[in-house]
């Protein structure tokens, strides 16, 4: 068994806890020594029973435990992800044993694939990807770096997500339409066109209605 350490605490940090146990539970894989967070981030000193520290370092360093980023927040997961990566840490990827990958589905380092998501055939998932339950990924997509797909999305065929894209929960993608990097997609929203980088998209059909740069 491999040491792991689940970096953020929150909710998603106790999916995540829920995909190892899962994990573990077809073949013993993961020796879970707690959680970790940013300095100067309040926290609890333990959560689900296992440590939580601002301190990676005293979970050990020889070797180094693996370590999986569980933040939701795009350009949060890829700021610690850098810093990490710099310090030697590796991230494996997990998959919950309930999800379901096709042939030539690719998954890059850190991603994470939760139960009941679907991912058909001939699919490229980036490095530290998140697809939360109930996703569906179709055909001949490519999902970019950094990205979170919320509970419940629909990617169909041929979709091109860039880096740090963030779909909203039950939001749907139809075939053949990419959305730009740093883009949020609402939840709910059904994209029928391309949609620029650093756009926020809302509605039935998704609309930009503003970029990062503007007033929110």
């Amino acid at each position: 068994m491999r040491n792991i350490v689940i970096y953020g605490c929150g909710g998603f940090g106790r999916e995540v806890l829920q995909v190892i146990h899962a994990i573990n539970a077809e073949g013993p894989t993961w020796n879970v020594l707690g959680f970790a967070v940013d300095p100067g981030i309040v926290h609890p000193e333990t959560v689900h029973g296992l440590p939580v520290t601002s301190d990676l370092s005293t979970f050990g360093d020889d070797p180094l435990p693996d370590v999986v980023i569980a933040i939701g927040a795009p350009a949060a997961r890829k700021r610690i992800a850098l810093r990490l990566g710099e310090l030697g840490y590796i991230f494996p990827t997990l998959v919950h044993p309930g999800a379901s990958l096709g042939r030539k589905v690719v998954l890059g380092k850190g991603a994470v694939i939760m139960a009941g998501a679907s991912l058909t055939t001939d699919i490229e998932v980036a490095d530290h990807v998140q697809i939360n339950p109930c996703v569906t990924v179709g055909h001949d997509t490519s999902v970019g770096s950094f990205t979170t797909i919320s509970p419940g999305a629909n990617l169909s065929g041929n979709v091109t997500l860039a880096e740090e894209v963030e779909i909203g929960t039950g939001a749907s993608i139809i075939q053949r339409i990419s959305v730009g990097r740093a883009s949020v997609i609402g939840a709910g929203a059904a994209v029928v066109r391309a949609i620029p980088e650093n756009s926020v998209a809302v509605g039935v059909p998704a609309k930009v209605i503003r970029t990062k740069s503007d007033p929110a």
